[in-house]
């Protein structure tokens, strides 16, 4: 053996030397690692080799050897007499003729691959003697339904609404009302000063009076013959446009009285007695809030799903604690174009007079909806294919293709044939195969 390895050295060596001039282009560092590894071969050559040596000292008739059970047989007395050992029946044993001991583990003396290699037989409790099938988590199909509700959010306006100014200019004389007070249709709100509409009218009252007396004269007049129906006619056309400007003054002397064009609830009133006022000027507002309509826009989708007194529930954004029903009250004939929505109006009842106009809404209308499976977002997987899932179905895996509806925070809703119950993998998932089977988390296969 020492022979061998001396032998073995120099050929290495020998090859060292054979490319030390290839070696001289390498860069140092491929030098040392070309180095490492040659030393690193021959040492381990080296302890393999002079390890595998039987002591030198110990007689070769000595030799133990196993036997059928492993343990040493060291001969009879008269093997050794006759410098025989192993068997009985005068053949040597071939074990102990080369001074190693015999490999145990069987009866022939063949080796036992468990007992030579240090590993544990192999166990028959896996399938077919190979790997166990895979162990995978699942979880149930649920359904859900979508598209059964639409949120919305809107501005509250008065179901009606005036901003009061006078129909003439001049003088505030009074003020009758003042901010939060409830008036009906046709109460006086404010006078204007009407010295001259006064005196305008009951001028144009007397012309209208003697209009009226020359008319009458004329027409006695002319059944005796004593005038003609030309002055008559005249006569009458004078007392027309006598009526024509009475009317006109008593309209010009009334509007110098500002009235209450809507019953409803008087805002601020921003002016006072003794102000000057213009057409322009506004005296005051008056809102009609017992009736709130929202208005509110919807996305097209649902724009054939809505009609004309649908319920409708809303909450201000102001006391979400308290919903009020109502129903649309308007729908909207095209769809906005740019953004695709479809104005709405809701009608909302406010006999408590809790809700004031230019408040926002929250307004929630409801659907019959559509149902969908929904699967954990973990068990979705994708390929070129697209997006699929795995089923399992007598503890075997089935790949279902699907196409996602909607994403939610817990659960996908998908458009695929599968039915509520079905147990869909979540975990174990790279394991799979189409017809594999499976054992689920806490079961057997």
């Amino acid at each position: 053996m020492q022979v061998l390895t001396l032998r073995l050295h120099k050929l290495m060596l020998k090859a060292y030397s054979r490319y030390a001039t290839t070696f001289k282009k390498i860069p140092t560092m491929w030098k040392l690692f070309s180095l490492a590894v040659v030393l690193g071969v021959a040492a381990i050559l080296w302890f393999r080799i002079d390890g595998a040596e039987p002591p030198q000292d110990a007689p070769s008739s000595s030799a133990p050897a196993a036997n059928s059970t492993g343990s040493v047989n060291s001969g009879n007395d008269a093997d050794k007499a006759s410098g025989k050992t192993g068997t009985s029946g005068g053949k040597p044993n071939a074990n102990a003729n080369s001074g190693k001991p015999t490999q145990a583990g069987t009866s022939s003396g063949k080796p036992d691959a468990s007992a030579s290699s240090g590993k544990p037989a192999q166990t028959s409790g896996r399938r077919g003697g190979g790997r166990p099938a895979p162990l995978v988590v699942t979880r149930p199909v649920t359904q859900a339904l979508i598209n059964d509700r639409l949120k919305a959010v809107g501005s509250g306006t008065a179901l009606a609404s005036v901003s009061v100014v006078p129909l003439s200019g001049g003088i505030l004389t009074d003020v009758l009302v003042s901010s939060g007070n409830s008036v009906t249709s046709g109460d006086v709100l404010a006078t204007l000063d009407n010295e001259s509409e006064l005196i305008a009218r009951d001028r144009a009252a007397r012309t209208a009076a003697d209009a009226a007396t020359d008319a009458a004269r004329l027409t006695q007049l002319l059944r005796s013959n004593t005038t003609t129906e030309v002055e008559l006619d005249r006569a009458k056309a004078a007392l027309a446009d006598a009526d024509l400007a009475l009317r006109e003054a008593q309209l010009t002397f009334e509007r110098r009285t500002v009235t209450a064009p809507i019953s409803g609830i008087v805002g601020l009133v921003p002016v006072d007695k003794g102000n000057y006022v213009t057409t322009q000027t506004e005296l005051a507002t008056i809102d009609d809030r017992s009736t709130i309509i929202v208005e509110f826009w919807i996305p097209e989708s649902f724009a054939n799903q809505v009609s004309i007194d649908q319920p409708v529930e809303a909450i201000a954004l102001a006391n979400p604690s308290k919903k009020y029903q109502g129903v649309i009250s308007g729908i909207g004939s095209r769809i906005e174009t740019d953004s695709r929505t479809l104005p709405m109006q809701a009608r909302l009842d406010n006999q408590s007079d809790s809700l004031r106009p230019g408040m926002s809404f929250e307004l929630q209308l409801r659907f019959g909806g559509q149902e969908y499976p929904a699967v954990n977002p973990l068990a979705i997987q994708w390929d070129s294919k697209g997006s699929y899932i795995w089923r399992i179905v007598d503890k075997k895996a089935e790949r279902v293709s699907v196409t996602i509806i909607q994403r939610n925070p817990e659960s996908v809703l998908v458009d695929a044939d599968l039915a509520q119950g079905d147990a869909i993998v979540i975990e174990g998932l790279l394991s799979l195969r189409p017809g594999a089977t499976v054992r689920t988390a806490g079961g057997k296969p």
